[in-house]
């Protein structure tokens, strides 16, 4: 008797767990990003591109990057607000755009003078401190990471510029704390989205601009337009840019995934700089 109970008792067991309700796969996560620069472009594809193809690769397909660019869903001086706001999950962000409300974001960019090499940003921001306080810039609105950095930028003109006197009227597009360097020359500056650089300079709106490093100039179009090159370029060494993300968004994903988000931008940040070196190198020897 005892061993017919035995038998039962098992069969039930085994009958159970064969209609039991198979275990639900992990949801995929999918995230809307923007870049504030057109895609297949250098500063695209070596940041916010190959930060999205790291988080898929690390996750193994739990997080999926739906990426944009510039203009997709909001225009490039935008990012921030859709990203504070929920519009999009996450976005590449230059702190220019925000220079009016966060003057301290200078600080997290690009500083004139030669101060600001690669090196100085990567230990100014992962060992000095400088994402935390970029952080508590943002006052909780985003959750901001540094991802992507350029080489050295250069100077457009299409009037001569043999000495800081030939500044002194000069109308140019510029950003960052270099703008207050150049209006203590003279010139008037204005700060304007990368696609309307070239057609203002086409007619005449501006005489001169720096947009970035030679690979992202020259994808725009900067040496068809201008007639001058000015460098080195002492007004603006390495810039660095952010991926800010929605804080509700960061908030849902498990640990893990925060991890991965956080730690690809890092990997990105090393990586893309040394593709976007490669590329402006060649960019200079097709601009010669």
């Amino acid at each position: 008797m005892k061993a017919r109970i035995l038998a039962l008792a098992a069969i039930l067991v085994l009958v159970a767990a064969s209609t039991a309700p198979a275990g639900e796969a992990p949801k995929t996560i999918r995230w809307k990003v923007q870049s504030c620069f057109p895609l297949n472009m250098p500063l695209t594809d070596n940041a916010v591109a190959l930060w999205a193809k790291k988080v898929q690769e690390m996750t193994g397909g739990r997080m999926t990057i739906e990426l944009h660019g510039d203009g997709a869903i909001v225009k490039g001086p935008a990012i921030y607000e859709a990203v504070r706001d929920g519009i999009l999950d996450a976005g590449q962000n230059t702190p220019a755009w925000q220079k009016g409300r966060f003057p301290a974001g200078d600080l997290f960019y690009t500083l004139p003078g030669g101060v600001t090499e690669y090196h100085d940003y990567i230990l100014w921001v992962y060992g000095g401190g400088g994402w935390q306080l970029a952080q508590e810039m943002y006052k909780g609105e985003v959750v901001v990471f540094p991802l992507g950095l350029t080489p050295p930028e250069e100077i457009w003109t299409n009037k001569p510029i043999k000495s800081l006197a030939d500044f002194k009227g000069l109308k140019m597009r510029n950003a960052g704390l270099s703008m207050e360097l150049f209006q203590k020359l003279g010139a008037s500056v204005v700060l304007l989205a990368g696609g309307e650089v070239v057609p203002s300079l086409q007619r005449g709106v501006i005489d001169a601009a720096e947009f970035s490093d030679a690979s992202m100039d020259l994808a725009l179009g900067l040496p068809d337009v201008a007639k001058y090159v000015i460098g080195p370029p002492i007004h603006m060494g390495s810039n660095m840019f952010q991926l800010l993300v929605n804080p509700k968004s960061y908030e849902a994903l498990p640990p893990d995934l925060k991890a991965i988000v956080r730690e690809a931008t890092i990997a990105a940040t090393f990586e893309g700089y040394a593709r976007h070196w490669s590329e402006a190198i060649k960019a200079f020897e097709k601009i010669k």
